[in-house]
């Protein structure tokens, strides 16, 4: 699979990926789902300053998955790089403007 956009939300699956390069998103919320233990993702936006990162721990409780809300004010950033991404899909769903 690549890297999608649906209905207001990046479906995102390829690390080293450039998502919205030099456009400024305000993010919702982001949910990851790792395929088993330690899956890891890191998610930054376009400067390079991490915005979200997890790494999953051994036999994790709630299936392999890790999010975050970023609140009703959502989170800005300048882009988005997928830097880090293990075996799974990660969501970012954006906020309304």
């Amino acid at each position: 699979m690549a890297n999608t956009l649906h209905n207001g939300r990046y479906v995102l699956d390829t690390a080293e990926s450039v998502v919205a390069a030099g456009t400024t998103l305000r993010l919702a919320s982001v949910h990851f789902k790792g395929t088993g233990d330690e899956s890891e993702c890191i998610l930054h936006d376009g400067n390079g300053k991490v915005v979200w990162a997890t790494k999953l721990g051994d036999v994790s409780l709630n299936g392999y998955t890790d999010g975050h809300n970023f609140g009703k004010d959502g989170q800005i950033v300048d882009g988005l790089d997928l830097d880090t991404i293990d075996n799974g899909t990660l969501i970012v769903y954006l906020a309304k403007s």
